[in-house]
């Protein structure tokens, strides 16, 4: 998969706000032996090859007539729009192994009959050749019962990856529901009887 980008001759606010009005999205690539190269790329370009190789997958950005391998290091939204605003390319060579965050994903949920399903962590980091690294992990959890849990160990790690994220730590856990109980009235709670405004004290001896 690749794509064409364009280098950035303007920086800054105002020039990135007209680049997106005209349909781009700026960019910059970089990486260990590649020096920062700010572009501009095509927004329905980048949107539609993010969507077939996936959110770390891997491409081709080419750059006045020099290609560089990259994948997506980090993406940044607008905040009222499902627009990006920009992207941060990181260059590799064949074979490099880089630090890459990985998303995770529970599944199984719906067969859980009792307890809330609470997840911790919603991403690995791992390095790995970017070629290699794998889209996401699953972590089932339909067959857990309140007041089990799933750590980082219990994910299967492929050979060929270096787990960064600390192994002890809770992905996923199942807890009782809460039972909001009636609070018990208190004696401020309860009100006074009515006083009768008027009544004469003596009539009633």
């Amino acid at each position: 998969m690749k794509i064409t980008a364009t280098k950035r001759t303007e920086t800054g606010t105002s020039a990135s706000k007209r680049a997106r009005e005209e349909g781009m999205i700026p960019a910059a690539i970089y990486g260990r032996e590649v020096e920062t190269v700010p572009v501009l790329l095509n927004a329905k370009e980048l949107e539609m090859t993010l969507r077939e190789v996936g959110a770390n997958g891997v491409f081709n950005v080419e750059v006045d007539g020099e290609s560089y391998q990259v994948f997506v290091k980090e993406k940044k939204n607008a905040a009222l729009k499902p627009e990006i605003y920009h992207v941060d390319l990181l260059a590799f060579v064949k074979g490099q192994k880089v630090n890459m965050m990985i998303p995770v994903y529970v599944s199984g949920e719906e067969q859980i009959k009792e307890g809330i399903v609470s997840q911790s962590i919603s991403e690995l980091e791992v390095n790995v050749a970017p070629a290699d690294a794998p889209a996401e992990y699953i972590v089932d959890v339909s067959e857990m019962e309140i007041g089990d849990a799933k750590h980082v160990s219990d994910i299967e790690i492929a050979d060929d990856v270096e787990l960064l994220t600390d192994t002890d730590l809770t992905v996923v856990s199942v807890s009782a529901p809460q039972i909001e109980e009636d609070p018990e009235p208190t004696s401020e709670d309860e009100m006074p009887e009515p006083e009768v405004i008027g009544e004469d004290k003596d009539s009633e001896e």
